[in-house]
């Protein structure tokens, strides 16, 4: 059951990271040469668990593997380089705002049954 919890934190956090890249675009917007990123989850494993030196220590959080990404859409557009697309751009941090938004509701909801059995149902 805390497994999903620290699945849903890892979620919510990939998708803060992220707002911050895809803002970062729509700040160079106008920058020459300016290539926009966009992060992804790595393929594989998505934690790289803290190694435990001694039996009697609990295993710290693990850390979050992130790639990041770069696709131009086909073709750069600007004379200048640029390769930010306003339009685009606004659309990735439109659905990652959603997708955040339901990421903090589940977990929301997750984290009021655990306090609901933890009052033994009061």
């Amino acid at each position: 059951m805390f497994s999903d919890v620290d699945r849903l934190e890892a979620a919510m956090s990939f998708h803060r990271e992220r707002h911050t890249v895809l803002a970062g675009n729509v700040a160079n917007l106008d920058t020459p040469g300016f290539r926009p990123m966009d992060l992804e989850r790595a393929v594989g494993p998505t934690t790289v668990p803290a190694a435990v030196t001694h039996a009697a220590h609990v295993a710290g959080p693990a850390e979050a593997a992130y790639a990041v990404s770069f696709d131009d859409g086909g073709a750069l557009s600007n004379p200048d380089g640029n390769a930010v697309s306003l339009e685009r751009e606004l659309a990735k941090i439109d659905a990652n705002r959603t997708r955040y938004a339901t990421t903090a509701e589940l977990t929301s909801r997750r984290l009021a049954l655990l306090r609901y059995a933890a009052g033994d149902g009061a």
